[in-house]
């Protein structure tokens, strides 16, 4: 990812004089971070999620080996009624066996992304502008959205608002929140990328999107781990996302309204203004090189 922008940014830049409405957020929205009760109950669930995404791949292991013995068991005592052809037999052994090989790159895939998600790697934190991060992501990103259709506009507050963050882990909680948007989107939209001030004390992103939104019911239960509405999809996408910020001991909050779209907001504690001295600050970009 590139650093501050040039003249030749491939971002849109959304005027600070009218800034698309931010939602209204619940008084929930700013409650602290789940008591260890509540984690404790959250940890149950994962576990559960975790026993049901091994099941089906289990059985799909144990049904294939039934039925490669079975077949075997044919070539070792044929019946001499209908005696086995061995290649009959060899053949529909290395259909299983491709089976065998695809749901056990499955688990391995399963297992990679649990760890992933139960890990609690070191964050290497310090204070850092959160319109350069924006900024900078919103370059990385836009590539992508010019190929699935999608007006793509950054909105950064009007001063430097610095938190203490690691960089690295706020982009990739970030990137997730875009992908998702731009996957709610296959034909299209707008995606608005938006940092602000709350309350005086809290960092806001918000990423909003013209999607489809999403209904009620589904709401509580899209930060669940193992939960997804996509066929391929891991379920811990949205559950690391909301990991990933309660690392930096902030909030994510949804917004949605079906046939509209959805806004998810992250809240971030802010450090005093007399920290924007000591915020790190990427290089300008070359403005000779190519942007793209």
């Amino acid at each position: 990812m590139g650093g501050g922008l040039s003249n030749e940014s491939i971002v849109t830049i959304m005027s600070t004089s009218q800034p698309p409405a931010p939602p209204k957020l619940p008084e929930s929205a700013y409650e602290p971070i789940p008591s260890l009760a509540e984690q404790l109950v959250e940890i149950a669930a994962i576990a559960g999620g975790l026993a049901h995404e091994i099941r089906n791949p289990l059985s799909t292991l144990k049904v294939n080996l039934q039925l490669l013995d079975e077949d075997w068991q044919q070539v070792e005592s044929p019946d001499r009624r209908r005696p086995a052809d061995p290649r009959d037999v060899a053949r529909r052994s290395r259909q299983r066996l491709a089976v065998l090989l695809a749901e056990s790159k499955r688990l391995e895939r399963i297992l990679e992304d649990f760890l992933r998600y139960v890990g609690k790697g070191e964050i290497e934190c310090s204070p850092q502008d959160i319109n350069l991060v924006i900024r900078e992501l919103g370059d990385f990103f836009h590539p992508q959205a010019d190929e699935s259709n999608l007006r793509f506009h950054v909105r950064l507050a009007d001063r430097p608002v610095v938190c203490n963050i690691d960089r690295g882990l706020i982009k990739a909680a970030v990137l997730n929140l875009l992908i998702n948007a731009q996957q709610a989107m296959p034909d299209g939209g707008e995606l608005i990328a938006r940092v602000g001030v709350e309350r005086d004390t809290l960092v806001r992103i918000d990423i909003i999107d013209t999607g489809p939104g999403i209904p009620d019911e589904l709401k509580e239960r899209v930060f669940d781990a193992y939960y997804s509405t996509k066929k391929a999809g891991s379920g811990l996408g949205l559950a690391q996302t909301r990991q990933m910020i309660r690392q930096h001991g902030g909030r994510i909050h949804l917004t949605s309204e079906p046939g509209r779209g959805s806004c998810f907001t992250i809240l971030l504690p802010r450090l005093p203004e007399s920290s924007e001295d000591r915020a790190d600050v990427p290089p300008p970009v070359d403005s000779s090189a190519p942007t793209r």
